[in-house]
């Protein structure tokens, strides 16, 4: 597993590098789709922290405390996550496993001509991981409620399973 702020720091520097810069909000459903579909293919969560229903769809707390400066904005200026060992910079996002690797790339194939509000709307279809979490609060509203992994992993493995015959 690995932290969403690495995860976030490949697709903005992705966008970026194919001129294709991200959204805070896009960049949520993005960390969203790989972390369902890692679930899906490799039977294992994508990022450590816990996924959670806001009103706008799935929501990962700290990349959306992190980013919400650039409001509605693409995010521009490239991210690097890392640490400093024998008086080098290690970029984190250089040492993601190659399932790791595989999903960001799928869903960011997928996902890249797709705006937020096209994505968000996706999230919120019925059935989804998101309306299932939503539909269990009394008053059928976002309240911060986590998705369960296993919730997202049988969605994204039905989606995999019908669209793609895996």
């Amino acid at each position: 597993m690995y932290s969403a702020l690495v995860i976030a720091s490949q697709f903005i520097n992705k966008g970026i590098a194919e001129g294709k810069p991200v959204t805070p909000m896009k960049l949520q459903k993005l960390i969203y789709l790989a972390h369902g579909l890692h679930l899906a293919r490799h039977e294992k969560p994508l990022i450590k922290e816990p996924v959670e229903a806001w009103t706008y769809g799935p929501v990962i707390p700290d990349i959306y405390y992190r980013f919400k400066k650039w409001g509605n904005n693409p995010i521009t200026k490239s991210v690097k996550i890392g640490f400093w060992e024998d008086d080098r910079f290690v970029d984190e996002g250089d040492v993601l496993d190659r399932q790791a690797q595989d999903t960001l790339n799928m869903a960011w194939d997928i996902t890249k001509d797709f705006n937020a509000i096209q994505l968000s709307n996706w999230t919120h279809t019925e059935g989804s991981p998101w309306y299932q979490a939503v539909s269990k609060t009394e008053s059928g509203v976002a309240e911060y409620e986590p998705i369960d992994n296993d919730l997202i992993k049988a969605y994204f493995t039905e989606i995999i399973r019908t669209n793609v015959g895996e």
